[in-house]
């Protein structure tokens, strides 16, 4: 899955979905970057494909929110492996913060 599949999957799953940041939401929503190399293949002496770290956050102010659900049944359905990392309450945004780890493939 490259990083537009993923970001396809993502605002299919809702159209606030955004890469890297997003400003004044009111709304659940999801924000997704590349964090870093997990891995890669070579040949020929050079990198030829490099997969990626993916962080996804969601962010909901609902409880037992339906986008998680939604959310991981995309992954699934799309084949990809994931990771739920943390799930955190943040007082100052009164927001609940989902966090996953998903790969992407860049291929050069």
């Amino acid at each position: 899955m490259t990083l537009k599949d993923i970001r396809d999957m993502l605002l299919e799953v809702t159209p606030n979905s955004f890469h890297q940041e997003a400003w004044q939401q009111t709304d659940e929503y999801i924000v997704w970057a590349e964090d870093s190399e997990a891995d890669a293949v070579h040949t020929d002496n050079q990198k030829s494909v490099q997969i990626l770290d993916v962080t996804v956050d969601v962010f909901t102010k609902n409880e037992y929110p339906e986008i998680i659900d939604k959310l991981q049944r995309k992954f699934n359905e799309k084949g990809i492996p994931w990771q739920l990392l943390s799930i955190q309450y943040e007082e100052d945004t009164k927001y609940t913060h989902y966090e996953y780890l998903i790969q992407a493939e860049w291929v050069m």
